[in-house]
């Protein structure tokens, strides 16, 4: 397995002419790259916020919004398509070419995202075992769901299982986890934590809510990675120093900023190891009119969001039978600002031997997914993977109580 992640698709497996589109559209931000399809050359890179958003920060809120309000469940399909169409659109202005040009288009995402582009009903997904059945891939003209690109042949591959989407097969397909003699990990940290570990044909998936505690109304100020975010923060003696996305007056705290601002009140004795604030709370992290602060619930939320994720890691490694990491993919937006120091300070991930984090992941996988050869592979990928129910595992169980502590 190379060190180095190439999301090149190779020579000759794809039309020798025109450009494809791979996209994954996320809960928080939609990823896409241009490729030169001739040659498999990235000739651009798009990424755009999710207009969804409006309607609540995590998947569960849209789901119920729409399952059984097929007027709402239209407006949330028209926002995702129209957001896609913003992408090829700035795609095509920066590489000054048109419309007719595209003859490929990959769109991967999670399996909500997978019903809201296809104007499935969702409400499968709102109730054990939250999987939508009969599910299957589309193929087929682009325009027919409303994106602009007339000459485009669409792929969008179904989910793996419940909440483990075609964002994570990309995943697992760009890693060539399949082929890897040593066990790799992938984790996609979003507001759902989709989990991949496997070695040597076998592969077992999972996924673990994460985003809420971080992003949403469980933080006292939760905010994802935009505009006026701290996402990276540091104690310089009785005060944090912050950077914040975009620059400016910052307005909350991101899951990347979260995790430094507990790593450093762990590190300097404000925090034991249970969890409990050492000192009067709510700590302000930003001053001003409208002082920024993690409180003691703040903690706790994160608490319960790394132990989920740690311990659903530690399930599938039983499974696995894999007692060390050779490799571990951390993606998602999330994972483009994590200090990693601080997250292992914290137990949130279990160690590896190598570590990559980038937030794009699934983008540069379904890049693959523009060839038409690696597409056939996906019936044999698919055959390897195995989905893990975590809540009523005693494994996930017990290690979940244990991995609270930080």
């Amino acid at each position: 397995m190379p060190d180095k992640i190439d999301s090149r698709i190779s020579r000759g497996s794809a039309p020798d002419s025109g450009y494809g589109v791979a996209i994954d559209v996320g809960t928080s931000s939609i990823w896409a790259r241009l490729v030169r399809l001739a040659d498999g050359a990235v000739a651009g890179t798009s990424v755009l916020p999710n207009p969804q958003q409006q309607h609540g920060a995590d998947i569960a809120t849209r789901l119920g919004l729409a399952a059984g309000n097929p007027a709402a469940r239209q407006e949330l399909n028209r926002e995702v398509i129209e957001a896609i169409n913003d992408s090829l659109g700035f795609l095509g202005d920066e590489a000054g070419i048109g419309a007719r040009d595209l003859k490929e288009i990959v769109a991967v995402g999670n399996s909500a995202m997978y019903a809201f582009i296809l104007d499935l009903d969702p409400a499968p997904l709102c109730g054990t075992p939250f999987n939508i059945r009969g599910a299957k891939d589309y193929l087929g003209p682009a325009a027919a769901l409303g994106l602009a690109a007339p000459e485009a042949t669409l792929f969008v591959p179904r989910p793996v299982f419940g909440f483990v989407g075609a964002d994570a097969l990309a995943d697992i397909f760009l890693m060539n986890m399949a082929a890897s003699e040593k066990p790799a990990l992938a984790v996609d940290v979003g507001t759902n934590c989709e989990i991949a570990l496997g070695c040597e044909g076998r592969i077992f998936v999972a996924s673990a809510p994460a985003g809420p505690a971080y992003e949403d109304s469980h933080m006292s100020f939760g905010l994802s990675a935009t505009q006026g975010a701290i996402f990276k923060a540091r104690l310089d003696g009785e005060k944090f120093r912050f950077e914040v996305v975009g620059g400016g007056e910052p307005r909350g705290i991101c899951g990347s900023g979260l995790i430094d601002i507990i790593a450093e009140m762990r590190r300097n004795g404000w925090i034991d190891g249970s969890g409990r604030l050492l000192r009067e709370g709510p700590v302000t992290v930003a001053g001003g009119e409208r002082p920024i602060t993690v409180s003691q619930h703040d903690i706790r939320s994160f608490q319960l969001v790394k132990a989920s994720i740690h311990a659903a890691i530690s399930v599938l490694q039983t499974k696995l039978g894999a007692g060390e990491l050779s490799r571990m993919l951390i993606t998602g937006t999330f994972g483009s600002y994590i200090n990693l120091d601080n997250a292992r300070l914290l137990k949130m991930f279990p160690d590896a031997a190598g570590v990559e984090v980038t937030p794009d992941a699934a983008c540069q996988g379904a890049v693959l997914l523009l060839s038409e050869e690696n597409r056939r592979r996906l019936t044999d990928l698919r055959a390897s993977i195995r989905h893990v129910a975590l809540p009523l595992n005693k494994t996930f169980q017990q290690e979940f109580v244990r991995l609270m502590e930080l």
